[in-house]
């Protein structure tokens, strides 16, 4: 198996195969310009999923949005929100799975390898972009004397920040009564200047949380593409995109990891049953129209989006939100939840390209 690219996506897909081939049947290559990975935080929801749960750093059962002048708390009842890094993914995989590593960039895939996953961009699309925004976020991992966070709630937006500039929310991943992740992210067409992200964390901390008196004992910077654009994963015999490159990223939430495990199960349970690897179906094509029309609100309307996000969760189930949000609901499920939403920025959008 040879990777043409060797981040995140990489490691998952090695993980997949190992469990699901057995480590001794797994042969793993991955040639990359360099094998230097940056600890990038990286979220997933659901079952705790056997194949990458040993890589968990941070789990809660509880999620916290925000809003206006308030804050509700939803439980987590059959499911986790669970933080992995890329660190932990990186040593769960070399703990599992013999990895050889190659410098320089690989141009071909390799004949003697029975698959190439290519995680590299190319320019080959199905369906260009009509809509490109990103979601680009900074954070600060603090320590403070007083005992301020709840451990057991993570919040997953807080929009109680200003909204100039594109729609904003603070994002909180507590790991003790003193420590926490607290990430300013941003929906908008460009990044900022990394003064303005300290602008708005510090007024969070100060406004919403009540603290002014903290350590930053780390930090974290980066953009995730927020578009509709469809690349070709099928790039030649046994020669597939994988990752962001191969499409994966959810459009409107920037989410990666829980749809490459998925993707990766497919592949290899086929190669397993059949011999061969190819990409699975596309989600039913409704879940595109959903993110466009969302992405259209985001780019054209983005000072109502707060109201529509809140609005999601304060009025629907968590967990049939978080499975919407995978693609997993059913039509009358979507129905009731498009029901509680504002209807009229989504009639716009319907009607605007």
């Amino acid at each position: 198996m040879y990777f043409m690219g060797g981040g995140i996506a990489a490691h998952v897909y090695s993980l997949v195969a190992a469990d699901t081939l057995g480590a001794d049947a797994v042969h793993i290559t991955m040639r990359d310009r360099s094998h230097v990975m940056p600890d990038k935080t990286l979220c997933v929801w659901g079952e705790p999923n056997p194949v990458i749960h040993d890589a968990v750093v941070a789990e809660w059962g509880r999620l916290r949005f925000g809003y206006g002048d308030t804050s509700i708390v939803r439980e987590l009842e059959t499911i986790r929100y669970s933080q992995y890094t890329a660190t932990s993914i990186r040593a769960l995989t070399d703990s599992r799975v013999v990895v050889v590593r190659e410098t320089g960039e690989a141009e071909l895939p390799d004949p003697a390898c029975d698959v190439a996953l290519d995680s590299r961009h190319t320019d080959q699309v199905r369906r260009p972009a009509s809509i490109s925004l990103l979601q680009h976020f900074h954070g600060w991992r603090i320590r403070t004397n007083a005992t301020t966070f709840d451990p057991d709630v993570a919040t997953m937006m807080d929009f109680r920040v200003s909204q100039s500039d594109g729609v904003c929310f603070v994002y909180v991943l507590p790991y003790s009564p003193t420590e926490a992740l607290v990430e300013c992210t941003v929906f908008s067409g460009s990044t900022w200047p990394q003064s303005l992200y300290e602008d708005r964390l510090k007024a969070y901390l100060r406004d919403v949380i009540g603290i002014v008196d903290y350590d930053v004992i780390a930090s974290e910077t980066g953009a995730i593409p927020m578009c509709d654009k469809q690349p070709v994963r099928q790039r030649g015999n046994a020669w597939i995109a994988i990752g962001v490159a191969g499409g994966l990223t959810k459009p409107t939430t920037g989410y990666t990891v829980a749809r490459c495990v998925r993707d990766a199960c497919h592949l290899m349970q086929q190669y397993r049953s059949t011999g061969t690897f190819s990409p699975p179906p596309t989600a039913h094509w409704r879940f595109d129209w959903y993110d466009r029309l969302l992405l259209r609100i985001i780019r054209d309307e983005p000072a109502v989006v707060p109201r529509i996000l809140w609005t999601l969760f304060e009025r629907n189930p968590v967990e049939r939100i978080l499975r919407f949000l995978d693609e997993e609901t059913r039509l009358r499920e979507e129905l009731l939840i498009f029901w509680s939403l504002p209807w009229r920025p989504f009639l716009r959008a319907i009607v605007r390209r």
